[in-house]
C-alpha cells in the first residue's frame, strides 16, 4: 500500500504540472482570441465573422479556464486524501480507493480539457489562415486602387495634351484666317 501512495502521490504531482501546463495554453489561446478580435476589428466589415470566432476561442479559452480552476481543486482534494491515505495506511482505512477515484476523475476533466483546447486550437488557426486571406485580398485591392488611380492620372495628362493642342490649332485656324483674308481683299 505505501509503494500505491508513492505512486499515487507522484502521479498528482505530475497532474499538477499537467495543469499548469493547461492553464498556460488557456490563457494564450484567451489571448489568441483577443488578438483575433483586433485583427477582425482592423478588418471592418469583413472582419465580422472572424470577431464570432474569435468571440467563440474567448468562451472556450473561459471554459478551460474553468475547467483548470476544477481540475486543480480535484488535485488538491487529492493530494489531502494522499496525505490522509499516508497517515492512515498504518491504521488500515481505505483512503487510498477514494484518492484513486479522484484520480480517475482528474483524468476525466484533464481529457475533456484537453479536447477543449484542441478545438479552440483548430479554430484559431482557421482565424489565423482567413485574417491572412483578407489581408492578401486587401493588398490586391490597394494594388488595384494604385493602378486605377495611375490610369486616370495618365487620362488627365493625356487629355490636357489634347486640350492645348485643339488650342494651338484654334490659334493655327485664327492666324491662318487672318492670312487669306489678306489674300482676298
Amino acid at each position: 500500500i505505501g509503494m500505491n501512495v508513492i505512486k499515487l502521490q507522484e502521479q498528482s504531482q505530475a497532474i499538477g504540472e499537467i495543469i499548469a501546463t493547461v492553464t498556460d495554453i488557456s490563457e494564450q489561446s484567451n489571448l489568441l482570441a483577443v488578438n483575433a478580435s483586433i485583427e477582425a476589428a482592423k478588418a471592418g466589415e469583413l472582419g465580422k465573422g472572424f470577431a464570432v470566432v474569435a468571440h467563440e476561442i474567448h468562451n472556450l479559452a473561459e471554459q478551460s479556464k474553468q475547467a483548470t480552476g476544477n481540475i486543480r481543486t480535484i488535485l488538491t482534494d487529492i493530494q489531502r486524501g494522499v496525505s490522509s491515505t499516508v497517515v492512515s495506511t498504518e491504521r488500515g482505512t481505505s483512503s487510498v480507493a477514494d484518492a484513486a477515484r479522484l484520480t480517475a476523475d482528474a483524468k476525466e476533466a484533464i481529457e475533456v480539457l484537453t479536447r477543449s483546447i484542441a478545438e479552440s486550437s483548430h479554430e484559431a488557426i482557421e482565424i489565423a489562415s482567413s485574417i491572412h486571406e483578407q489581408a492578401t485580398g486587401m493588398d490586391q485591392i490597394s494594388e488595384a486602387m494604385e493602378n486605377i488611380r495611375d490610369a486616370a492620372q495618365k487620362n488627365l495628362e493625356i487629355t490636357r495634351k489634347a486640350e492645348k493642342t485643339a488650342e494651338d490649332l484654334h490659334t493655327l485656324g485664327v492666324r491662318l484666317k487672318k492670312i487669306t483674308e489678306q489674300y482676298h481683299v
